[in-house]
């Protein structure tokens, strides 16, 4: 055997630097996952507080980082009819605030494991219907969709994560629920989809209300991706 080894040394230390640069390249990629999970952002979007209208929604930020919260989008379907409205500031209060700068929007900067109540549902659909000077289309709503939108330093672009729910009313029209569709989070992350939230606060900067589905424009875009992390405190 030792012999042998002596006869094809070349042959082995070519295997050995092989094996040795296989089992860094694999630390390597390890911490370069573990990197990647700890800086990774995530927005959480979750209801608290009962089922009702007067359940609070609320906006989370478990990434690593601090997240400025730019935008809340709500999107009001009727059937096949669809509607978007910014409802992160909260109009209810405009009118009775004396100091604007404090408490009459959401937008600002959450920290790392922070969150920002942005209001009732019920105050989530006064607000759309206040932006839109109409109630027929917000009343008969049966699907509700929030976008949470936020710029993160590690990010350095946009990022952004959604939730549906269902809205359930009673045969009398007055007792509503708010059901959620997914028991998870749903991230949006790529690039390319990050691109295209950029002109979506730029059209609804020039414009109330948006009378399209906005999230078939980013969550299916060609070639992109969705990133799903489960939500904390589960359905709610």
């Amino acid at each position: 055997m030792w012999e042998w080894m002596k006869d094809n040394v070349t042959t082995l230390q070519v295997v050995v630097s092989v094996v040795s640069t296989g089992v860094w390249i694999a630390y390597l990629h390890v911490f370069l996952a573990s990197f990647k999970r700890q800086t990774r952002s995530s927005l959480l979007i979750t209801r608290a507080g009962g089922r009702g209208m007067v359940g609070r929604c609320i906006v989370s930020n478990m990434g690593s980082e601090p997240a400025y919260l730019l935008d809340v989008l709500a999107e009001f379907g009727v059937g096949d009819t669809k509607t978007t409205v910014s409802v992160v500031d909260r109009l209810e209060l405009w009118d009775k605030a004396s100091d604007v700068t404090t408490g009459v929007s959401a937008v600002g900067p959450i920290g790392s494991g922070g969150y920002v109540d942005i209001g009732s549902f019920d105050d989530l659909f006064a607000r759309a219907r206040k932006r839109l000077c109409s109630t027929d289309a917000i009343q008969r709503t049966d699907a509700l969709k929030l976008v949470a939108i936020a710029a993160t330093n590690q990010a350095r672009h946009l990022v952004a994560a959604y939730r549906s729910f269902e809205i359930h009313r009673g045969d009398d029209g007055a007792q509503i629920r708010i059901i959620p569709v997914e028991v998870e989070a749903v991230q949006i992350r790529s690039r390319r989809m990050r691109k295209k939230l950029v002109g979506l606060l730029s059209e609804l900067q020039r414009n109330e209300a948006l009378d399209r589905d906005v999230l078939s424009d980013v969550a299916q875009a060609p070639g992109g991706s969705l990133s799903r992390r489960q939500s904390i405190g589960g359905i709610g």
